[in-house]
């Protein structure tokens, strides 16, 4: 996985059937609100992993890891569907939803991107990063403590 921009592919990707034919319809003039929206999206999901501080980020603005693409993505599309007044059904309301939640988690921390620059085959498994240390002194207490003494 790496970091890259999203596109308008990737918006595409994430639309339904009639909400695709909606965006499709308009030539590339009528698009700039699609494309201010998309900044908006990734400057968002940008904002939460600043403020998780768990991983390192591009520069460039525009990049997102691809973990918040798509998410990123179904933000984006519900913004601009009430931003034209058009009806928001349910399931893009729970794709938005389930975005927030994800962008929720990686602020707070819960759920950290890949650094910016990471190779993937580097990244060791999450067990091996979080093996809690223990003082001798401690680890004999707490034996003492089995023993019943």
């Amino acid at each position: 996985m790496s970091w890259r921009a999203p596109s308008e592919d990737d918006f595409f990707a994430t639309l339904e059937e009639d909400e695709a034919d909606l965006f499709a319809r308009n030539d590339s003039a009528d698009r700039a609100p699609m494309r201010q929206q998309l900044a908006l999206a990734v400057s968002h999901a940008r904002g939460c992993v600043r403020s998780g501080r768990k991983c390192r980020m591009p520069s460039d603005e525009g990049l997102l890891p691809d973990m918040l693409i798509a998410p990123a993505m179904d933000y984006a599309a519900f913004n601009l569907l009430k931003r034209l007044r058009r009806n928001v059904n349910e399931s893009r309301t729970r794709s938005y939803e389930r975005a927030c939640s994800l962008f929720e988690k990686v602020a707070s921390g819960a759920i950290v991107p890949e650094d910016y620059g990471e190779d993937p085959a580097d990244v060791q498994p999450a067990s091996s990063l979080a093996s809690p240390s223990i003082s001798p002194k401690r680890r004999l207490l707490g034996r003492a403590m089995e023993d019943g003494l």
